[in-house]
């Protein structure tokens, strides 16, 4: 087996496992193609490495980072990391402004404290 083949091998294991609630599938199921086709390029990555770097993504404070699908809109899908191997994708929109809005993080922050307590219901 060459280097490049098992390196090939090693990469497609995945570190981190990805869920998003049903308000961020719905979001980024209304969204063009192009930019679903993206999401999921960016989630699988996360999936592999556990991480991203920019510009695909960013963390915005100690435990809340975002997904940052820069084709077409702005999209935005903010998610956090719940367990060692879980990853969950807690809010999404689209960023029309410079800075992440405060309220976007406000909202993902509530969504994630309900998963942390075991309120969260779909």
């Amino acid at each position: 087996m060459t280097r490049h083949r098992i390196y090939a091998i090693f990469r497609a294991v995945k570190k981190k496992s990805y869920m998003a609630v049903k308000k961020v599938r719905e979001f980024i199921n209304q969204q063009p193609d192009e930019v679903q086709a993206e999401y999921l390029k960016i989630v699988e990555q996360l999936e592999i490495d556990g991480r991203l770097i920019e510009p695909f993504g960013k963390k915005l404070d100690s435990d809340l980072f975002e997904i940052r699908v820069r084709r077409g809109k702005q999209v935005r899908v903010l998610y956090f990391y719940f367990t060692d191997d879980l990853v969950i994708g807690v809010h999404g929109f689209v960023k029309k402004s410079q800075k992440t809005p405060q309220n976007e993080i406000k909202q993902a922050k509530r969504v994630m404290a309900r998963i942390q307590r075991g309120e969260y219901e779909e």
